[in-house]
């Protein structure tokens, strides 16, 4: 009996499965798309001439097997136009004049994901999509660059009068950007899905962008208003439609603004946990968001069928991104330092920042700079530590006398109205004695805030990145590639609990003197080794008054 039962059962569950993944494959197989078709600049005027969502048709998907006929122009997608300056080295995709990759020259460092494939030809990482670029363009002329005293322009232009110039400074990270087209075409800013833009989902033909973001699937894009910024990792923008039912929706772009931009920074031989660049635009034209067919951020020609941007190619460095700001009106470039992500503990960062910039201004080496503010950080916490470490001796005085009361009641067991009995009784002698013992616990809240925004800043902080120390550590904003700092700070947290006066059960001791320094030591094994070398140095330190404080410790009387 038992076994047919299993057997019904079996049957009804492979139908359910079955029936469930036909269903969600209908709803949300993308279609099979096509790709784009470059039309000749001469039948593009023919074509409608705005940008705008109104007068793009609605995406349809097509049969596979359709042909479509119509006269191509051979336009290689793959031809790039590459020129920089002191600083950067820039490439570009000469179809469409869109800037695809950008590079650090002091140190190599990709702006953008580029693609990536595995041995056996499997995606790993999609090319980025570019920034800025025409829509409905397509330049047949090679780029031309003309040289001037104090930079150079990289002109892009075609037969029917579409003109696209970058001007470069020698010096700097800020180009001026200018397009100008007769049929009043508009210019991308931010793109958000691939040239065929969308995909649609066939049962209920909404639009859906494909996910070509998986190298910045950490980053975010973001808009700026005078005192807030807006922004969203490109992760809860493309998320898979397969997890809507785990409650996770895909998020929108930012609203729209005059300035706007994406996280950049590529960090070679180490995971993403930061970007230290940022690619940021200004434009005169509040940009669209979103149209039917021009997915991401993109802006429209005014009057005079020009649209004029400025683009901030750079570090998220403070000097360099307030002078990102318009001619004579310096007081407009501090709402570009929100881009600098410190975290929730931004305003504390901030603050050791530039205590932290300060002590390098007379210590050229940022690791002994960091050494020297660890030392004054736990210098000013000496005495509450001091009181800390006062009261686990005072507490030791105490415990026999605890363990009394404690004892008193043990014979009431799980009674409530008993136990609330005992702990007054506890607090009434802790009273008498003048001890608190929560009292150890304020240095600890206090210094929680301060470790938490000192890891903000080490992983956001421009200066910082790739910062030398000594010897083997290259890096204080990555981990120690040798795990010392990590295994000496383990150290010192064994030698720091076997010094403190043993309380409580045994038996919990010794687990909690290996437990807990495992723990942080994995911890600190990934962290920055800026981070670790501050708290080594913390507990040296922190030793080192320990045993001072043990050894000119007085016992004073037990009142009971």
């Amino acid at each position: 009996m038992n076994n047919k039962r299993n057997l019904a059962v079996f049957v009804f569950a492979s139908m359910i499965m079955l029936f469930g993944y036909s269903w969600l494959t209908k709803k949300y197989a993308p279609p099979v798309t096509k790709p784009p078709i470059i039309v000749n600049p001469s039948e593009a005027e023919q074509q409608p001439a705005s940008p705008t969502a109104s007068q793009f048709p609605q995406a349809r998907p097509e049969p596979a097997s359709q042909s479509i006929e119509t006269n191509v122009t051979p336009i290689d997608k793959h031809a790039r136009f590459i020129t920089g300056n002191d600083y950067l080295e820039l490439t570009w995709r000469q179809h469409d004049g869109a800037l695809i990759q950008v590079i650090w020259k002091q140190d190599g460092t990709r702006f953008f994901p580029e693609e990536v494939k595995e041995p056996g030809g499997k995606l790993t990482s999609a090319a980025f999509l570019g920034i800025g670029g025409a829509i409905n363009t397509v330049f047949t002329d090679l780029p031309e660059v003309m040289e001037g005293e104090n930079g150079k322009t990289v002109t892009f232009s075609n037969h029917a009068g579409d003109r696209l110039d970058y001007y470069l400074p020698n010096d700097g990270f800020i180009l001026d950007v200018l397009w100008l087209s007769p049929d009043d075409k508009g210019l991308y800013l931010i793109r958000s899905a691939l040239d065929i833009p969308q995909l649609i989902d066939p049962l209920t033909g909404k639009l859906y962008p494909a996910n070509p973001f998986q190298g910045l699937e950490t980053g975010r894009v973001f808009t700026l208003e005078a005192k807030k910024i807006h922004s969203v990792t490109w992760d809860r923008i493309l998320t898979d439609p397969w997890f809507k039912f785990l409650g996770r929706k895909r998020k929108e772009l930012p609203p729209p603004s005059t300035r706007l931009g994406l996280d950049a920074g590529v960090e070679p031989l180490r995971k993403q946990t930061a970007h230290y660049f940022a690619a940021i635009w200004e434009s005169e034209q509040t940009p669209q968001r979103d149209a039917a067919r021009l997915p991401g951020f993109h802006v429209a020609p005014d009057a005079s069928n020009n649209v004029a941007a400025r683009l901030y190619l750079g570090p998220k460095q403070a000097e360099h991104l307030t002078a990102f700001h318009p001619e004579g009106q310096p007081e407009k470039g501090k709402v570009f330092l929100q881009v600098m992500d410190f975290g929730f503990f931004g305003l504390i960062a901030k603050f050791l920042f530039i205590i932290l910039r300060y002590i390098q201004s007379f210590i050229p080496n940022w690791g002994w700079a960091l050494v020297v503010f660890s030392l004054l950080v736990r210098l000013s916490l000496w005495s509450l530590n001091t009181k800390t470490t006062k009261g686990m001796l005072r507490q030791k005085d105490l415990e026999p006398y605890q363990k009394q009361i404690q004892a008193k009641y043990e014979k009431f067991g799980r009674d409530m109205v008993k136990k609330q009995e005992m702990q007054r009784e506890l607090m009434a002698f802790y009273k008498k004695n003048g001890h608190n013992p929560m009292g150890s616990c304020l240095p600890m809240l206090i210094q929680m805030p301060v470790f938490m925004a000192l890891w903000s800043m080490l992983q956001n902080v421009f200066e910082l990145r790739h910062a030398p120390w000594i010897f083997w550590i290259k890096d204080l904003s990555s981990s120690d590639p040798y795990f010392i700092l990590p295994g000496l700070m383990v150290g010192t947290m064994i030698a720091q609990q076997a010094m403190t006066p043993p309380m409580g059960d045994p038996q919990q001791r010794k687990m909690m003197m290996v437990l807990m320094p495992a723990m942080m030591g994995f911890f600190f094994a990934y962290t920055p080794a800026g981070l670790t070398l501050y708290y080594l140095l913390f507990n040296i330190v922190g030793m080192g008054q320990t045993w001072w404080l043990m050894r000119n410790y007085k016992p004073q009387p037990v009142v009971v």
